[in-house]
Order: structure tokens, then C-alpha cells, then sequence
């Protein structure tokens, strides 16, 4: 009898603990507000609708106001289908399966998810994202979501939750084209199946939703929008498909902090409703918060974000696109200087990347060889970076042309090169390049890179612009010499690497958000043919994975060679949070893979 009472006791205990911290939970809306500290500034807001959107401010901001198709385990960063493992509750697919020739998909899509005016999320809204895209000339098409226009050909709803994808070539990067498609409300926009074909879509580019989407599905709905200042959004009572049943979070401020230091500092100093989360900030700030363990709650891990170099190959004083509207390739002159890629390969040996690892990162990051990431699966195993070699930079420039002249542009370095025999430039023309920046650590980049340059006799102007100015100003409009720029790598990794390289992507945006990612116009038809068995050709090999790393590796080499880039470094993915808030549990790559559960204490 005694040993009855005791267990009865010990789950009496228990229950009551239980119940303690489930009380603690706050109620829907009442767990404070997620303060995110955005570095980038929202000056120039891209539009609030993810086909549209190009910047990471707008990005970064969509991902918590709309659902996905394809789900993403975050432990593994592999497709998972939706109610697996960790994948969001907003995931549409619970599974797919493929015909027999591999050209078409049939998804299953999940029941009962709704927008936040009531309106089911059906098929038939991946339907509109599809045939948005397709009409992306009149909606203006964020370039990301170039190579699902290229690759699918046709989707269809079978019925309000079975979905069938079409693709153009049998592939074995279907599910990457696929997660190209997220829903959208097409009600909202006035669509219908039956006015698919006399939709206004036009009516897009511009709309209200680029602003303030009002029609959302994700934990949080919008709130406002102050350019400069910050995004702000306010949670979704109708998001009910987590653990809890609701979002605790009241909202989310996504507010400017220019200076990555200031923003650390505020977050040090625990202040109700300020900075309390900060997303990947340079290897110096993890540092420090490294060191306030008391305060903040800290990840680092290996990520998918890297920094380069673009390099423009074409006529920077004549943009053109790399095809004609019939597909024929246009001829885009060359960049007087570098054009040739002996130069470019010259520039790639004086990248002092261990001095820039310091300047820029901290030494929180890896030196990359290619334009493949350190943990990519398709990472070539033997082939090494061109090392800091200032001598075997002279012989290369030596060798294009470009001879050094007059006095040292710094103490012990070359005289100002200029064109002697060169094959681009005017005889005289001198080296002297423009390179610009968006923030402090790319800038700390750019400089380290106008010192090195500066001993091998080229004159490096070093300029900092914001994201829109250097993106749709120049680098879009391909009118650049040099940027240092940066990508977040999408997980999976896709192996190919068109989107950065292709000749599809070439589209001079003429100071328009409406160009291509391939800022510098290169062009190499072993590397289309390469991409393309990486995408489709290695169908008929099974996509036997091993075969796939074999074209990888030769795209690796051959981008090691053409230097459309200089290749500088993979970050270290670090998330700071704040000790006030409960449920930060980081995966790499996915911060904020269960930001629908998590509160800030009181």
C-alpha cells in the first residue's frame, strides 16, 4: 500500500511539473515578438511576393508569411514529405511519384491548410504559381524561379489536392524545379481556373500584394512596411497545425540595424522589444557573442551562404542579353580588361583569401575552389585554389599584355600596368578597376583585395553602394567591372550550376530588377553540355550519383579555369538569439525551421 501512495505521489509530482510548464506557454499572439536585426536595411524593399522577389529583405520576410509545396527536412536538408520528421506544417506534399519515363510527377497534396481569410489551399494555387511564372516577362519574374519556367512544361490539377508536373526532359533535379512552384492566392489576385487564359497578368507586376500581402498562409500575417525602417508582421490566428495548435509569437520586427556591432550590442543589453535575433552575422559578432553565454544563445555550424567576386566578361559600356528572342547567341563584345581570361586567373592568384578570411569573416569561413560549397555532396575531392602568388599574377598579366609602367603604386609593388599588346583594350589603357560592396565585411573584402592588387600594378577603386543600387543599378545591368557579392546556396545542393552560369540566365536588366543571375555574361558550351547532363542527361544513366560528381567535378575544373568569378569563401552559418527566447534550436542552414513554436520570456 505504501508503494501505491508513493507512485501515486511521484505522478501527482509529475503531473504538476507538467502542468507548470505547459502554463508557462504563453496563449496564441501572447509570446512577445521575434526582433530580427536586418544588417542588409530595407531601404529598397523588394516586393512581398515570393516569384517577385529578388533581395533577401524581401525573402526573408516571405518565408514566414507563405506555405511551401515541397517540404525540406531540416536535420538532413533533404525533400521530406509533408507530416515527416521536422518538415513545416505548411508543406503542401505528403508524396509523389513519377511515370515511367520520368517526364511527369503526381503529387498528393495535403488536406485542410487554409489562407488566413478561410480560403483552402488547393492545387489549383500552384496551378496560378505555375502559369505566373510562365507569364513572368508581364509579372516581372524574380530570376530565381528562371529555371522552373525552362524546365516545366505544363501543371494540372487532377483534383483540388492531387497535383501533376510536367517537365520538359526527364531530369533528375525534378524535385529542385518542383520546389520552384510555391502557392499563391490566386482568388486573392482574381484569378480562376476557368480565367486562366484572359487573366490580366500584367496586373501583378505592381500589385498591392508587392507592398502589403494581405493574403497569407504562414505563421505570421503582414502587418506594415516602413522602408527603412523595418517589416513588421503580427502572428496568424488561423495557423493551428503545430504542436501547440497556435503561434505564440505575437509578431515578428524585422528592423534595419546598419552595423552588425550595434545590433550585438542591443541584443547584449536584453531591452524589451528590441534586437533579440540575429541571422548570420560575420565570424567577429559570433565571436563576441560567443564570449555572453549568459546572455545569448549561440550556433555555428557550416553553411550554405558564400561570398565572390563577379567578374563581367562582356562590353560593360553595351549590354546585351546572351540570346536572341530565337535563341541565337549574341555577341557581346569583351571587357577591355578582363575579357581575357589570363588576367582573370592573374586577379584569382592575388586574392589574399587568408587575410581576407580575417578581415572579412573573422576566420569563420572556408576558402572555396570553385563555385561549390565545402559541404556539397558534388564538392571535387583533388582540386586545389589557385594560392596567393602575387609572382605568378605578374607572369600572367606579363603575358596578357598589360605591362607595368611609371612609379610603385604602393612601396615594393609594380608601376601602374597599362595595354601594350592586350587583346581587348586600347594600346595605353590602364588597369585600373572599380569594385563595389553592399556592407562592411564585403568592403573589408574589397579592401584587402585593392592592397594585393596594388602590388602587381592595378589600381583598385573600392566603392560601397546598397543592395538595389549595386544589384539593378550595375551588377544587373551588367555595366560593372568587379563586385563582391554573395549567394545563399539552396538546399538540397543543386549540382547545377546554370543558375549562376548559364546562358540563360544572361538577361541585362537595364537598371531594372528584371535581370539574370549571370551578372558577367559568361558563356562556354562544354560547361551548357555539362549542366545539362547534370540535369537531365544522366536520366539515362539512372542519375546514377556517381556519374552526376563526374560532371560536377569537370564543371568545377572548367569554372577553376575560366574564372567567371574569384572565388573567395563559405561562412560558417551563425545564428545569435537572445537567452529569452524559448524553442531556438537551430539545424545548419534552418534557423527558423520551427520559428512557430518559439516565444520570448517575460
Amino acid at each position: 500500500m505504501k508503494r501505491v501512495l508513493t507512485l501515486l505521489l511521484v505522478l501527482a509530482m509529475t503531473l504538476m511539473a507538467i502542468s507548470v510548464v505547459t502554463a508557462q506557454v504563453p496563449g496564441p499572439g501572447e509570446g512577445g515578438t521575434l526582433v530580427w536585426g536586418n544588417q542588409r536595411g530595407s531601404a529598397n524593399l523588394g516586393p512581398l511576393v515570393p516569384i517577385r522577389c529578388s533581395g533577401v529583405d524581401c525573402a526573408d520576410a516571405n518565408s514566414l508569411m507563405y506555405p511551401g509545396f515541397l517540404g525540406l527536412e531540416p536535420s538532413t536538408l533533404s525533400f521530406a514529405p509533408a507530416g515527416t520528421g521536422n518538415v513545416s506544417p505548411t508543406v503542401l506534399a505528403t508524396g509523389w511519384t513519377p511515370s515511367e519515363d520520368g517526364l511527369t510527377y503526381t503529387f498528393t497534396l495535403k488536406e485542410g491548410l487554409i489562407w488566413n481569410d478561410g480560403t483552402p489551399i488547393t492545387a489549383h494555387d500552384i496551378v496560378f504559381t505555375y502559369n505566373a511564372i510562365m507569364n513572368g516577362d508581364q509579372i516581372g519574374l524574380s530570376a530565381s524561379y528562371g529555371p522552373a519556367r525552362s524546365s516545366i512544361t505544363n501543371v494540372v490539377a487532377l483534383d483540388d489536392y492531387t497535383l501533376e508536373v510536367t517537365f520538359a526532359t526527364a531530369n533528375c533535379l525534378a524535385l529542385n524545379r518542383a520546389a520552384l512552384l510555391p502557392p499563391l492566392p490566386g482568388h486573392a489576385y482574381g484569378w480562376t481556373p476557368e480565367t486562366n487564359d484572359t487573366f490580366d497578368w500584367a496586373s501583378m507586376n505592381g500589385h498591392p500584394f508587392d507592398k502589403a500581402p494581405t493574403v497569407t498562409a504562414g505563421p505570421f500575417n503582414f502587418a506594415s512596411a516602413e522602408p527603412g525602417t523595418g517589416v513588421f508582421l503580427t502572428y496568424n490566428p488561423t495557423y493551428t497545425y503545430n504542436e501547440l495548435g497556435y503561434v505564440p509569437l505575437g509578431g515578428v520586427a524585422y528592423i534595419d540595424v546598419p552595423d552588425y556591432n550595434v545590433m550585438l550590442e542591443r541584443l547584449l543589453a536584453g531591452q524589451p522589444d528590441d534586437v533579440n535575433f540575429i541571422f548570420e552575422p560575420p565570424g567577429s559578432i559570433l565571436a563576441t557573442a560567443a564570449a555572453n553565454k549568459d546572455k545569448v544563445q549561440v550556433f555555428q555550424a557550416p553553411g550554405t551562404v558564400w561570398h565572390y567576386v563577379a567578374v563581367n566578361l562582356a562590353d560593360p559600356t553595351n549590354p546585351q542579353n546572351g540570346r536572341d528572342e530565337n535563341g541565337n547567341l549574341i555577341d557581346q563584345g569583351h571587357h577591355p580588361i578582363l575579357g581575357d581570361k589570363r588576367v582573370r586567373q592573374a586577379l584569382q592568384y592575388a586574392v589574399d583569401i587568408d587575410t581576407i578570411l580575417q578581415a572579412a569573416q573573422n576566420g569563420n569561413a572556408t576558402p572555396m575552389v570553385s563555385s561549390t560549397i565545402p559541404s556539397a555532396f558534388s564538392i571535387h575531392p583533388t582540386l586545389q585554389r589557385r594560392p596567393y602568388d602575387l609572382d605568378a599574377a605578374r607572369k600572367l598579366l606579363d603575358e596578357a599584355g598589360f605591362t607595368s609602367t611609371g612609379d610603385p603604386i604602393v612601396a615594393g609593388g609594380d608601376g601602374l600596368r597599362t595595354c601594350t599588346s592586350c587583346l581587348y583594350a586600347e594600346p595605353g589603357t590602364p588597369m585600373i578597376l572599380d569594385i563595389m560592396a553592399v556592407d562592411q565585411p564585403r568592403i573589408n573584402a574589397a579592401t584587402v583585395l585593392q592592397d594585393s592588387f596594388a602590388q602587381i600594378g592595378i589600381k583598385l577603386e573600392v566603392r560601397q553602394l546598397d543592395f538595389n543600387t549595386m544589384y539593378d543599378g550595375n551588377m544587373g545591368a551588367q555595366t560593372f567591372d568587379l563586385a563582391v557579392a554573395g549567394w545563399r546556396g539552396g538546399v538540397p545542393f543543386n549540382a547545377d550550376q546554370r543558375s549562376f552560369f548559364g546562358v540563360e540566365q544572361d538577361i541585362a536588366g537595364g537598371g531594372s530588377s528584371e535581370y539574370g543571375f549571370n551578372f558577367g555574361s559568361f558563356y562556354n558550351a562544354e560547361f551548357e553540355e555539362l549542366s545539362e547532363y547534370i540535369f537531365s542527361g544522366a536520366v539515362k544513366d539512372g542519375c546514377d550519383i556517381e556519374k552526376i560528381k563526374e560532371a560536377a567535378y569537370k564543371v568545377q575544373e572548367l569554372l577553376w579555369e575560366e574564372q567567371p568569378y574569384l572565388f573567395l569563401y563559405a561562412i560558417d552559418a551563425g545564428y545569435i538569439a537572445s537567452n529569452a527566447i524559448v524553442g531556438f534550436n537551430p539545424f545548419p542552414a534552418q534557423a527558423l525551421w520551427n520559428v512557430h513554436s518559439w516565444y520570448v520570456k517575460q
